[in-house]
């Protein structure tokens, strides 16, 4: 809360410069809004024509350009704000000259409220964009003064020639109808405009935008000094618009007519040529549908293929346990072939027997002799199992190369079929091709040459003015309350930063924290702002006193000299309430005031305090002799008063002359009056300042006024 008050202090001390500033800027605003021109803004809106709208959702035009954008709206908008249809506008509207009313501080243009009519030809077109300087007095006399300076007098409804114009005013009966008040006596000015200027500067000050690339909405808006020239202007060019679209639409839709109908001759015979050329295509080649006969072939080709993988699969397993068994047949019952490819019912079962006669085989060699009759009885039977098995594995492997070689035959035999059937395809994809473009053509050129018949019936322009041009009531620019407030805030800045600049400049300490934070001299005591009682002065003193005494400042024999650097920090209100409260409390003091350098500066007796008040730096540097004689130093500043940049020179003085014991005394520490309680303890100061003038100052009395601290 400090540091934000400390930040604030400036603010509030600068408060009267904010204010100026304020009022300077605020006054600088209100002139210009009253002497500024405004402007009127007036807006028309259309909405174009949508795709799908129309008789019969007619899309002629757009499906015939190959190189239309697809931002429409875009376009559209500079279409709107073309040389072209400006020209266009303006043969409309009273444009090319205009009138105005010449006053003292502003000129105003009439436009249509101008009380008189004027027939201007001009021959000379250097005097295009110059101005024609015209007076009418109350007894209809005219005097034209044209811009080479050449002068023609004349009356209302007479032709006056001039070198290079001939001008002649009637009045208007119908404005001045309408308007009693408006005088025709007065100071005009007339200028002719060059139209390609015109159409330069309106297409420069013309707004013409989409509201939204999705929204086929164009939004028209211009502003002028004249509200009805505003709205005038928007209105004008939203109907040479619609105008223009109506009459474009209508040519582009004759010329296509036209030549649709010459492009469908041309496409019905080489349709019909198409049509023929396939026709004796497919008798030719007897070709009913290729894709379907074509799929059911490679289809049999493909499940042919199956059937011979898997049979070639076969027959290598088979082989393989052929090579297996005959190359094992000597000891065939230790042998363990791999029948995964093999295994129907009757392998199934000899292998089961062979193992079961092996079984028994061990089971009699535990009783019997391999010479045995019965165990050579159970190796018989093994061997002619082992010959049986191997020769069905190889009556299976010759069946199953004959099935291989039926099948490689029956896939020869069916690829045969797509002999030639890419060119057959190629040639009839071809043929097709060309008849369905010819045929897409034909239907597209029909369905466009309904179209056009149909727009040719119905001359409606599609697009629709949605909002037209009001003459606006309230001027755009310059927007009062705006400028007031942009203004108030500028002047708010400025005075802010000078305020803050004037603080820099002439800054002052304010509290104890910005003396310790300034200088290095320690701060021994702080003195509030104590006002005017004398009772309060004094009690605070006494506390004062006590506080210096628990430093060591009063010892007795020693000197404590009061030093300053001007008389406006509150020396003498120190040094008096100081020595009035150390009498109070019993001390011997003896207290010198020191006028100039011949004043005495005598030593303190043993059994006594010699408290000294120094001249000020400002007034003399004997006071730094004054200060290197004493013990102890009590330099006074004032919170208000004291610059801060003097701080850092009593640091430097102290450190250059070895000064004894120096330490700081803050007068009212934290004081911030504010502008008004200075203005007023000011003016209570001026009111009052020649009754004190004339007292006579006795003894050591206190001084009144001051704040009765500086």
């Amino acid at each position: 809360m400090k540091q934000t008050s400390r930040l604030l202090r400036p603010l509030w001390r600068g408060l009267p410069v904010v204010l100026l500033c304020l009022s300077l800027s605020l006054a600088a605003a209100w002139q210009y809004l009253r002497y500024a021109t405004p402007m009127y803004e007036s807006t028309a809106k259309i909405k174009l024509a949508d795709v799908n709208e129309g008789a019969m959702n007619t899309t002629l035009i757009k499906n015939l350009d190959a190189f239309s954008g697809t931002d429409r709206s875009s376009a559209e908008a500079e279409l709107v704000r073309s040389p072209l249809l400006l020209g266009r506008a303006l043969d409309r509207l009273p444009f090319d000259l205009s009138t105005y009313r010449v006053g003292k501080l502003r000129t105003t243009e009439m436009y249509r409220a101008s009380p008189f009519r004027v027939a201007l030809t001009l021959r000379n077109p250097k005097w295009t964009e110059k101005a024609i300087d015209l007076r009418i007095d109350a007894a209809g006399a005219l005097t034209l003064t044209a811009p080479s300076g050449e002068v023609v007098n004349g009356r209302l409804g007479q032709p006056m020639q001039l070198t290079g114009a001939e001008v002649t005013i009637t009045r208007n009966e119908e404005q001045l109808k309408n308007r009693p008040d408006v005088p025709l006596a007065d100071h005009y000015r007339l200028v002719q405009h060059d139209r390609g200027q015109l159409i330069e500067a309106l297409g420069s000050q013309l707004d013409v935008s989409s509201t939204d690339h999705n929204v086929p909405v164009l939004r028209i808006s211009y502003q002028s000094p004249v509200p009805q020239k505003a709205a005038d202007l928007v209105n004008a060019l939203t109907a040479v618009y619609l105008d223009d679209y109506l009459a474009t639409k209508y040519k582009v839709v004759n010329a296509t007519s036209q030549s649709i109908a010459e492009q469908l001759k041309t496409v019905r015979r080489t349709l019909s040529h198409s049509e023929d050329t396939v026709e004796q295509y497919r008798d030719k080649k007897s070709i009913v549908n290729i894709k379907q006969e074509t799929e059911t072939d490679l289809h049999k080709i493909a499940e042919l293929k199956i059937q011979r993988a898997n049979i070639q699969m076969s027959l290598a397993a088979a082989n393989d346990l052929y090579r297996y068994m005959t190359n094992g047949k000597d000891h065939a019952l230790a042998l363990a072939p791999n029948f995964e490819a093999f295994n129907d019912m009757l392998s199934t079962d000899i292998i089961k027997k062979i193992k079961d006669l092996q079984a028994e085989k061990h089971d009699l060699l535990l009783r019997f002799t391999p010479e045995d009759a019965q165990v050579q009885t159970v190796d018989l039977k093994l061997a002619d199992l082992n010959s049986y098995l191997l020769e069905s594995i190889r009556n299976t492997r010759t069946s199953l190369t004959i099935r291989a070689r039926d099948i490689d035959r029956t896939i020869r035999q069916s690829q045969g079929v797509f002999a030639g059937l890419p060119t057959r395809e190629k040639d009839l994809a071809i043929l097709e091709r060309d008849f369905q473009l010819n045929e897409k053509l034909y239907t597209f050129l029909r369905e466009k040459e309904t179209e056009a018949e149909i727009a040719k019936a119905t001359p409606i322009s599609y697009h629709r003015v949605i909002a037209d041009g009001l003459v606006p009531t309230e001027p755009t620019s310059p927007h009062r309350g705006f400028v007031l407030l942009v203004s108030g805030f500028l002047g708010l800045l400025v005075g802010s930063l000078l305020a803050y600049l004037i603080a820099g400049v002439s800054a002052t300490p304010g509290d104890a924290y910005s003396v310790q934070k300034e200088a290095s001299t320690p701060l021994a005591a702080t003195i509030p702002h104590l006002g005017e009682d004398l009772e309060g002065q004094l009690a605070f003193f006494k506390q004062l006193a006590t506080r210096l005494a628990l430093k060591g400042f009063f010892v007795p024999g020693s000197k404590l000299v009061v030093s300053a650097f001007s008389d406006k920090e509150g020396q003498s209100f120190f040094f008096e309430h100081l020595q009035q409260a150390l009498v109070l409390q019993g001390l011997k003091v003896r207290a010198l005031v020191l006028r100039d350098a011949t004043s005495p500066d005598p030593d303190a007796q043993p059994d006594e305090l010699l408290l000294i008040q120094n001249l000020t730096l400002a007034q003399d540097s004997h006071a730094l002799a004054v200060m290197t004689g004493a013990q102890a130093n009590l330099f006074v500043i004032d919170s208000r008063t004291t610059p801060t940049a003097r701080l850092a020179e009593l640091d430097l003085l102290v450190a250059e002359y070895q000064l004894p014991n120096v330490q700081l005394c803050l007068n009212r520490d934290g004081y911030d009056p504010g502008f008004l309680r200075i203005a007023a303890r000011r003016l209570r100061r001026w009111t009052r300042r020649a009754p004190q003038a004339a007292a006579e100052p006795t003894g050591l009395s206190l001084p009144a006024g001051l704040d009765l601290q500086a």
